[in-house]
């Protein structure tokens, strides 16, 4: 006889043998139950989760007995017939080889027909997303008041690809992924009908590896039970499936912890030798990942596929770690996902993240963060202070010289007045000392223009631009180190904070002329423009206004 392999001899025959679908079959069947059943049903959700064999048995249920009933025989003429694919009244097509027009027509034309043996023509389209835009279009008046003894069942994996015209005139249901434990359990049922020895943590495995496909995992075991014979043990299955032991995944986050470059390249290659796809290998680090943030929460309800040993081991690792740089590590490898899936060398790829995160510095807390900053704070804010004092004494100088120079005498080792005798190139001499000469202005100039910046910034930079030239009498006269004009309110402003401390300075009044080449041309242009332009002048005084009420600065 024939072997039959387990997806087929296990594949659920009724209602109650659907597992993982709860919403979908407690609907169906209270449908069939209240008599209100639609004219069109439309399945969708990943591959392997029972859309066409749930597909099969709601026509079964249809057709039971000449009445619709959940409860029917699934080993009757008819139940055996659909379940087969050989019901003249049942029709099961694939969408992909049946998606033209004239195959709709056909079917157009075949549910006119009242069923032979049913109660119900029943027409089943799988994978119906591959119909062309035509086939649809043809679809559409059929399915929506379709003869009373017609009914259709679609199933599809790509919903998107369905034209909403479709999807309005059907009943959808939405098949979900099959959670872990369902899965395990079915294995473990089937292993036992089976009267075959397996070993938990080996069922588990293979529930993990079909994420969620109840398909995968019966093919799957299928394998496994050939591989290992009499041997059904975790060892042997991961082998079998190509699953990498969690020791090296521990081998890998202990290598990104410890910074070790040797034990990092180590595992990289063992990784490469198990021939596994890097795709895969980077989703069992994530998981792994994943495992040891769980296991900061100290559930081990969260570990349902691990044996206490490996979840105990997680529980002791996940102490070594901060959640945030956890979270760091799985966030540069989701980066990398669709990089790998496109890349020519994606282990490659792999590799040089791994090594790269070997750089990656400990995220630090905030609280120890400013417990670091606070010593570098409080000596910022002495420094800040002890040039504060500078400022305040080279201002007293610059008012009373005779002042400053008996308090550099009193206090020789005092470090505020001796920066200032070291940075002001008046700092040391007296009234004496400072004789009205275009040298001595020229040397004293830079400290006038750091008082000045104290008190106006905005006119401190407009003078920082100037220097001066000549002396006539008492007339100095200034010249722009770049060629360029400034606002005449501004350059106003200027010059009489540049007379004030200067006359301030020598104890006389000093008057200051700025070179008309560079500057009073250009003022003079404007005043010209001025005169003969009533919104140039407004604008000027608004602008004159706001540099004056804000103490704005000129950005050249």
């Amino acid at each position: 006889m024939t072997y039959k392999v387990l997806s087929l001899k296990w594949r659920p025959q009724s209602f109650n043998d659907i597992v993982g679908q709860v919403h979908v079959t407690q609907t169906l069947t209270n449908a069939i139950k209240q008599d209100r059943i639609a004219q069109a049903y439309l399945f969708t959700g990943p591959r392997g989760v029972g859309k066409t064999t749930t597909a099969r048995i709601l026509a079964m249920a249809l057709n039971a007995n000449k009445k619709p009933s959940v409860n029917f025989d699934p080993n009757s003429i008819i139940s055996r017939e659909i379940a087969e694919s050989r019901s003249i009244d049942v029709l099961e097509i694939d969408g992909a080889s049946n998606r033209g027009i004239d195959e709709i027509r056909n079917l157009r034309e075949q549910i006119k027909f009242a069923p032979m043996n049913a109660t119900f023509k029943v027409i089943i389209i799988d994978e119906v997303h591959m119909l062309t835009n035509q086939a649809f279009n043809a679809l559409l008046r059929t399915l929506e008041e379709p003869p009373e003894h017609g009914k259709f069942i679609f199933a599809t994996t790509d919903i998107h690809k369905v034209p909403a015209t479709i999807i309005s005139r059907c009943q959808r249901f939405d098949f979900n992924n099959i959670s872990l434990n369902v899965i395990a359990q079915r294995l473990k049922y089937i292993m036992e009908s089976e009267e075959l020895k397996f070993d938990q943590n080996a069922i588990n495995a293979i529930a993990k590896k079909a994420r969620g496909s109840m398909r995968d995992a019966l093919s799957m075991l299928d394998q496994t039970i050939a591989f290992c014979s009499d041997n059904f043990n975790y060892n042997n299955v991961i082998k079998a499936i190509g699953v990498i032991e969690n020791e090296l995944f521990f081998q890998f986050t202990d290598c990104i912890k410890n910074k070790d470059y040797n034990g990092m390249i180590l595992v990289l290659s063992h990784f490469n030798k198990t021939g596994i796809p890097a795709s895969e290998i980077l989703v069992g680090i994530q998981e792994h990942i994943r495992n040891l943030i769980y296991a900061g929460f100290k559930n081990k309800d969260l570990f349902f596929d691990l044996n206490q040993e490996t979840i105990q081991l997680y529980f002791d690792q996940s102490s070594d770690w901060e959640k945030k740089d956890l979270l760091y590590i799985s966030q540069v490898f989701t980066d990398i996902i669709d990089p790998i899936r496109s890349s020519d060398d994606p282990h490659i790829l792999l590799e040089m993240t791994s090594l790269k995160l070997l750089e990656m510095d400990q995220v630090l807390k905030i609280d120890k963060l400013l417990s670091k900053l606070r010593p570098l704070m409080h000596y910022n804010i002495a420094n800040n202070d002890t040039n504060n004092n500078t400022l305040k004494n080279e201002n007293n100088f610059l008012k009373d010289p005779k002042k400053e120079s008996l308090s550099v005498k009193n206090n020789d080792n005092n470090v505020e007045n001796a920066n200032i005798r070291k940075n002001s190139s008046i700092s040391e001499q007296t009234q004496s000392d400072l004789k009205f000469n275009i040298e001595t202005i020229q040397s004293v100039w830079s400290s006038v223009i750091e008082k000045i910046n104290l008190n106006r910034p905005s006119i401190g930079a407009i003078m920082e631009d100037y220097f001066p030239i000549t002396l006539e009498n008492n007339d100095i006269i200034f010249e722009s180190k770049v060629e360029q004009g400034y606002n005449e309110k501004m350059v106003q402003d200027g010059k009489k904070f540049v007379e004030k401390e200067l006359s301030s300075l020598f104890h006389f009044s000093i008057k200051s002329i700025f070179n008309k080449s560079t500057v009073n041309n250009k003022i003079s242009n404007e005043k010209d423009d001025s005169e003969n332009n009533t919104e140039t002048k407004t604008d000027d005084n608004v602008f004159n206004k706001v540099v004056d009420l804000f103490d704005g600065e000129i950005i050249r």
